[in-house]
């Protein structure tokens, strides 16, 4: 459509601001239109509604990132110097961004944790952003640089999600104030993981968490935490009503005041109880002294435990896990507490030579969380993936988990 004075632009322009500052949840049409200096019908002349004007607000901002990382891929031609390139882009945005970038990224957690954004025209824009990893990995595979059984799908979703977490580290809950340090671990664990040249725990139940899972497993509360569980992953958190979650739980729509201040609260409980217990699953499932071995049993353990409860992982993946306000909660506690599980496995290892000494724990769980972020969406939201194929695709992720770890020397037998 045409947009010869310019209205349609300055829509998007006062969108991009709101989105970013606000959520798509609490923004409305009518502050975006007076930032526009529209009246509110003209946004309908362009956008079907709110949230078809929040992701082709960020249709904009993904091109003119993509137009900046092939300006800064002027005079590289080695695929090696263009994947340092692009992870030196993605960090170097999180602590020094302009304005755009930073709305870019507010955005994308708005846009990425809902369903339809995917079947969006919007989403193109973020597919083809995408493909210039995909075209540098192939050239590296192609030129020797990379490994050639490297599964090339598989390895960019997983340098994706490692980007993303530590975009959460910095921008989300302040672990870090910036991320451009890490740059050196990061690139060390990608290339130890693609490079050419890179070729048992104690099951003592924590007796706290398991009071903490216990008491939450009885009574009307539970109820009501697995009558929102079943809606949420069907509807979403944002379309979804406490008097739906009430009626499905077959109790009167105050009683659900009695246990949660609201929806919001509602929402986190239920990782928090969900992350506690799995806290007990992962800390049995050890029972290998190699601590090698204990790593690939953790990556397995984590994705099987999560992929069994498909109802909260949809949850989690579409409603918690981009919420920048989870990471002000109890719950978000829980989930760091299960990587401290990973914490001890990669400290064993160091202490028995068998991991590089050089091995950053954090750096190193980024990548884990990333890489299971990025391929669940694609297995389960996208659902292009079959049973099959995810084991396949699983053993893949593994094996490249485990050569990031273990010293140059060291080789390998894929599991």
């Amino acid at each position: 459509m045409e947009n010869k004075n310019g209205k349609k632009q300055a829509i998007l322009r006062a969108a991009q601001e709101i989105f970013a500052e606000k959520g798509l949840a609490n923004a409305t049409i009518s502050e975006i239109a007076k930032k526009a200096d529209v009246v509110d019908s003209i946004i309908y002349h362009y956008f079907t509604n709110k949230q078809d004007l929040l992701f082709s607000s960020i249709e904009e901002l993904i091109e003119k990132s993509h137009e900046e990382l092939l300006f800064h891929f002027k005079g590289l031609w080695g695929p090696v110097s263009q994947l340092g390139k692009m992870v030196w882009f993605h960090l170097y945005e999180n602590d020094f961004s302009s304005g755009d970038a930073r709305k870019m990224k507010n955005l994308l957690f708005e846009c990425r944790s809902n369903k339809d954004y995917y079947s969006h025209s919007g989403y193109k824009a973020l597919q083809r952003y995408a493909g210039v990893m995909l075209d540098i990995l192939k050239k590296g595979v192609k030129e020797k640089y990379f490994r050639e059984d490297l599964e090339i799908n598989i390895t960019r979703d997983m340098i994706f999600g490692f980007l993303d977490e530590e975009s959460l580290s910095c921008l989300a809950y302040r672990e870090i104030d910036e991320t451009l340090p890490d740059f050196e671990s990061i690139m060390s664990l990608i290339m130890a993981m693609i490079g050419i040249d890179t070729d048992g725990m104690n099951p003592v139940m924590n007796l706290e968490v398991a009071a903490a899972v216990k008491n939450n497993r009885n009574g009307k509360a539970e109820r009501v935490s697995e009558a929102a569980v079943s809606i949420f992953a069907r509807k979403g958190h944002r379309k979804t009503t406490m008097l739906e979650i009430a009626e499905h739980a077959g109790v009167a729509e105050g009683t659900i005041y009695e246990y949660f201040k609201n929806k919001q609260e509602l929402l986190f409980s239920i990782p928090r109880n969900k992350f506690l217990s799995y806290q007990l699953q992962l800390k049995g499932v050890f029972a290998s002294k190699d601590p090698l071995e204990k790593l690939r049993s953790f990556v397995w353990e984590y994705f099987r435990i999560f992929s069994s409860d498909s109802d909260f992982l949809m949850i989690f993946l579409c409603d918690i896990k981009l919420n920048k306000r989870f990471y002000n909660t109890e719950a978000f506690g829980a989930f760091l507490d299960t990587s401290e599980i990973l914490y001890d496995i990669l400290d064993e290892g160091k202490t028995c030579g068998v991991f590089r000494q050089d091995l950053s724990n954090r750096v190193f769980r980024n990548l884990f969380l990333g890489a299971f972020s990025h391929l669940c969406i694609r297995w389960f939201v996208l659902e292009r993936v079959s049973p099959i194929r995810m084991m396949s695709e699983l053993a893949s992720v593994t094996n490249l988990l485990c050569r990031a770890v273990v010293p140059k020397s060291e080789k390998i037998i894929d599991g």
